[in-house]
């Protein structure tokens, strides 16, 4: 499963030039960033488009990108299908008509539910994922080939004991069950979780001030996150105990 999202190189802004763009696709498996284009001013999903026949042939007409709204659109969903993949993505607010139709769906019982329950940092997170395969017309005429829609509900208890609450919907051209359209959804932020924000905290890409040959030092992070990931978890210990002090440097110079 792969997933497409774009990645702002803060530190290369200059006066009058704007920050340096990359779209970037993500192995889950792996834990690999198989590309990292520029934008070069584009959108997102147009860059996206145009790398949909070198996806097809390298992992054939079996794979899933996972994307946020800013791909929800009938052309590149189409174009998606016609390389032999699927999708699944969000209906947010830039989709206001389709994400009303997904509600109004759900006032039906839905197909299936899951949910559960997680504690971390002192917070209490309660998922409640739901999905229908009842499609409105209205949204299959914008995303083609929709099979499953998927209502996902959230309530947090913060440490405070305050309560927020939230619910999201999407659609994915994958028959899906409710636990399958959870896990697919959690695990689009790994592109985030395990790609951008390492490669910020770690190899300090957000701030770097390159322009000039920032594609290949893009590359070459993603080269070496795999290699440390494969070793541990522990990513920012594992590179602090390889990092060479900076008196030993100035010694060796």
């Amino acid at each position: 499963m792969l997933a497409g999202d774009g990645k702002v190189l803060k530190g290369s802004a200059r006066e009058g030039e704007a920050a340096l763009s990359f779209l970037s696709v993500f192995l889950h498996e792996l834990s690999l960033t198989v590309a990292q284009i520029p934008q070069n001013g584009r959108h997102e999903a147009r860059v996206l488009d145009d790398m949909l026949d070198t996806i097809q042939r390298v992992f054939g007409n079996k794979w899933m990108i996972t994307l946020d709204a800013a791909y929800t659109e009938s052309g590149l969903t189409g174009r998606i299908i016609e390389a032999g993949g699927a999708y699944f993505v969000p209906l947010k607010n830039n989709t206001r008509i389709l994400k009303e139709w997904a509600e109004l769906a759900f006032q039906y019982p839905s197909v299936m539910t899951y949910q559960d329950e997680e504690r971390c940092s002192g917070e209490t997170w309660i998922r409640t994922t739901s999905t229908q395969t009842e499609i409105p017309e209205d949204i299959l005429l914008t995303l083609p080939a929709a099979q499953t829609l998927i209502r996902r509900e959230h309530h947090v208890t913060h440490r405070d004991g305050h309560v927020t609450h939230e619910v999201r919907f999407a659609v994915s051209s994958v028959l899906l069950t409710a636990r399958e359209a959870e896990d697919v959804w959690r695990q689009h932020w790994s592109i985030e979780n395990r790609s951008h924000h390492r490669r910020d905290t770690i190899f300090y890409e957000d701030r770097c001030r390159l322009r000039q040959g920032a594609q290949g030092l893009a590359v070459l992070h993603g080269i070496l996150l795999t290699l440390l990931q494969a070793q541990t978890r522990q990513l920012t210990d594992l590179v602090r105990r390889l990092s060479v002090p900076d008196n030993l440097m100035l010694a060796a110079s």
